[in-house]
């Protein structure tokens, strides 16, 4: 590993973020406003190309790919959510705190399964561990990607979180 940037003290605010941003419900029209905060901020705030994809139990619920983005931000992304899928927490949380401690035994024997770094966001309920929906993002630095959707999502729920960045 070792690939991306990260400092030690996002750990706790990675984790902090994980906390607030918890849904009490997460409705296909949410996650719309989602993806579409999410593009107008890669676009007026990030300047960025972004692709954009918000997945609930396996289906596509909203995908974007500004210009500029391609197939290879697909495959990021579903490596991203297999990152997330498996530790039940965003891909740069994972990503940290294997950089603390050892990467899964997985991610050394599948390299090419699964990119730790940032850009995936699991949709949480507000009571409950079980994520209903994965927001992803790629195309930017891989801090932004995580950023970028905490933002979006901060903003969606009028909660107020540090940032990474």
């Amino acid at each position: 590993m070792g690939n991306f940037y990260w400092e030690k003290h996002w750990a706790p605010i990675l984790a902090e973020q994980e906390k607030l941003l918890r849904y009490s419900e997460f409705t296909r029209e949410m996650a719309l406003e989602l993806g579409l905060a999410i593009l107008k901020s890669a676009q007026e705030t990030y300047h960025k190309a972004a692709a954009i994809r918000i997945i609930e139990d396996g289906t596509v619920i909203f995908a974007y790919k500004m210009a500029g983005t391609s197939s290879e931000n697909d495959w990021w992304m579903d490596r991203k959510l297999a990152v997330s899928r498996m530790t039940g927490m965003s891909s740069l949380r994972s990503y940290v705190e294997a950089e603390q401690s050892e990467p899964r035994p997985e991610w050394i024997a599948r390299p090419d399964n699964y990119a730790t770094c940032g850009g995936c966001f699991p949709v949480f309920p507000a009571e409950g561990q079980t994520p209903w929906a994965y927001v992803l993002v790629s195309g930017m630095d891989h801090q932004e990607d995580h950023q970028i959707i905490a933002d979006a999502m901060a903003e969606q729920l009028n909660v107020t979180i540090k940032r990474v960045l």
